[in-house]
């Protein structure tokens, strides 16, 4: 969601700086664009991460209180550096990544892993079992591919996309020791027989039977594309969804639908719009809906059983969507959260969120205050604010991802 640079000022208990887009337009982003655990008491089933982003990147680590609410424990560097909230142009604003997923977990928990772009470098920090506490294990850097800036964990291999180089995507073997073997890289625009200055992908995630990867190769490209996985984790040709696609951002696979359904949140028109996935990764739309009053609907997130999806936008609120079998798509609330603006003009960006296991929360990262929202979800998918904690970065505007169990 990269903006033009306009520098703001306010107090928040000190002097934040801020550097926001007097609104989202359209044409700005295309161009960018656990269950319970007791309170307080630190394990496997209730931890949240983010990450700094900055010059010197932090994973800053949380324990979820049975409560829903978010106890703020110690920061761990991941060793590489992160962009400090300049994007590709030069500009300083919010989600200078302009992605989903830029720190993900291993489905045990017993692995975090989190990308470096300001040094083209992916990092693997092992989590404490009895405490959810970080150690670096290896940090990688990446030969090809600039600016990493999403990742999806799948059955032992890790992969990567760039915003930047030959290189758009990347396949590792995960080692014991943390580090990452390259098996397979891969360039988009070649592949896909896309424009290559229109390709910019800003997610990508595993099937749930690990059989693909699929990308969203970019506003600009208007494309989704879907790799089969090899046995030794490199890469099959891919089906490049083109149509009816428009300016895609962020996709997810609908949990617990029969048969795969794909969900991808579409910039032009406020759209979700519902898939269904064949065998060989094409792309048939199902179902779709609209929010109102709001703008630049981009990352996209289910509770568990799959029955709800919230929609972050950069215009700082929340939608939410029921989704019923054959994927039916029904809008629930246009702005079913949302928080205020730091600056008058600018919005706070609700990126990446994370729902716990059990469905009852759900954690947002508002990329243009510099915070994580803590929210319970009722059983109609209505969003009850519980907290928020501040990060502290020193733009106020780095922050980047959410990932927890």
């Amino acid at each position: 969601m990269n903006q033009q640079p306009t520098t703001f000022r306010r107090p928040r208990g000190h002097l934040r700086a801020a550097a926001l887009l007097a609104g989202f337009a359209l044409t700005a982003l295309v161009a960018a664009c656990g269950g319970d655990g007791d309170d307080g008491t630190p394990g496997l089933t209730n931890q949240l991460y983010t990450e700094t982003n900055e010059t010197a990147n932090m994973i800053v680590h949380f324990v979820r209180k049975s409560d829903g609410t978010l106890v703020r424990l110690e920061s761990t560097a991941t060793g590489g550096a992160g962009v400090n909230a300049v994007s590709l142009s030069g500009a300083t604003g919010p989600d200078s990544l302009v992605s989903q997923h830029a720190v993900t977990m291993k489905p045990d928990g017993t692995e975090l892993y989190a990308v470096n772009a300001g040094d083209n470098s992916i990092s693997v920090l092992a989590v404490n079992p009895s405490t959810g506490v970080l150690t670096l294990k290896r940090r990688t850097v990446n030969a090809g591919g600039l600016r990493p800036n999403s990742l999806a964990y799948n059955n032992g291999f890790l992969y990567a996309t760039f915003q930047q180089g030959t290189i758009q995507l990347a396949a590792y073997k995960i080692l014991d020791d943390g580090s990452l073997t390259q098996v397979g890289a891969y360039n988009l625009a070649t592949l896909g027989h896309l424009v290559a200055t229109s390709v910019a992908p800003t997610q990508l995630v595993a099937s749930p039977d690990g059989a693909f990867i699929v990308v969203s190769a970019g506003t600009a490209a208007n494309a989704v594309m879907s790799f089969g996985v090899n046995a030794d984790g490199t890469l099959a040709a891919p089906t490049t969804n083109t149509a009816p696609l428009a300016t895609p951002f962020a996709g997810a696979f609908q949990p617990t639908a029969a048969t795969p359904t794909y969900l991808s949140t579409s910039i032009s028109g406020n759209l979700l719009t519902s898939y269904s996935f064949s065998t060989i990764g094409a792309l048939s739309q199902l179902g779709q809906a609209a929010a109102v009053g709001v703008s630049s609907p981009c990352w996209l997130t289910f509770t568990p059983d799959g029955s709800t999806a919230f929609v972050g936008n950069g215009s700082g609120s929340i939608s939410s969507y029921s989704v019923g079998s054959g994927g039916v798509v029904t809008l629930l609330n246009s702005v079913a959260a949302s928080e205020p603006s730091p600056v008058v003009g600018g919005s706070s960006v609700a990126a990446d969120s994370w729902v716990s296991p059990d469905g009852k929360f759900m954690y947002t990262a508002y990329l243009g205050d510099d915070k994580i929202v803590a929210y319970s979800i009722a059983a109609d998918g209505s969003l009850g604010k519980l907290g928020e904690t501040v990060i502290g970065t020193a733009t106020q505007l780095s922050l980047q991802g959410l990932a927890g169990n």
